[in-house]
């Protein structure tokens, strides 16, 4: 899941701040169109940019800037939000593995696990989507970190936008529930003809 922050400071220089699941990224330019998202994925990038690792790191700024109780609680929600996000890979996997194994015998049991599965990583998926849009609107405390710089800086704003791989997550989630079903289905159907 990507994140991208828009920090807007005076005479329009930005901060794009990029976090996936691995890294955050960010860098600072003067630009005059301060909501061009197209800049930060593909042109006009600085020759350097600062990363660091994501993973345990719940906010876009560094440990200080915060009280020790809701950066912990973070961290815990980050930690779960990560372990779900590496379960759904690894049922996705194992279904397909299940899927695959299943196709030269026509097992009707490997492929209502392998639909199991993958519906079982759609339901995964879908609590990792929605983990991470409340972490991104109520756990961040975008507000209160905003309300903290403009007292440095009175033209400062913050704008967040979810990246292309958040957008495409409910397709996949679709299709991992679509092809779930369509393999139960497809087990069944075995099973009834191999009478």
């Amino acid at each position: 899941m990507i994140r991208l922050l828009l920090l807007l400071l005076p005479s329009t220089y930005i901060t794009f701040h990029h976090e996936g699941f691995f890294w955050r990224c960010w860098f600072s330019d003067v630009g005059e169109n301060t909501t061009n998202i197209w800049k930060f994925w593909y042109t006009n990038q600085p020759p350097s940019k600062n990363c660091t690792h994501a993973y345990l790191s719940p906010f876009p700024r560094i440990r200080d800037e915060y009280n020790s109780t809701s950066y912990d609680s973070a961290i815990i929600y980050r930690g779960f939000w990560t372990v779900l996000m590496l379960l759904g890979v690894v049922t996705v996997l194992m279904a397909g593995f299940f899927i695959i194994c299943a196709a030269p015998y026509a097992s009707h049991i490997l492929y209502k696990t392998g639909g199991g599965f993958f519906i079982t990583a759609g339901i995964i998926f879908s609590l990792v989507v929605v983990m991470y849009v409340i972490w991104v609107q109520a756990m961040a405390d975008l507000e209160n970190y905003e309300n903290m710089k403009k007292k440095d800086c009175p033209d400062f704003t913050v704008h967040v936008r979810y990246g292309w791989s958040f957008i495409l997550a409910p397709i996949g989630i679709f299709f991992a529930l679509f092809a779930g079903m369509l393999f139960l289905l497809v087990g069944r159907t075995i099973y009834l003809h191999s009478d």
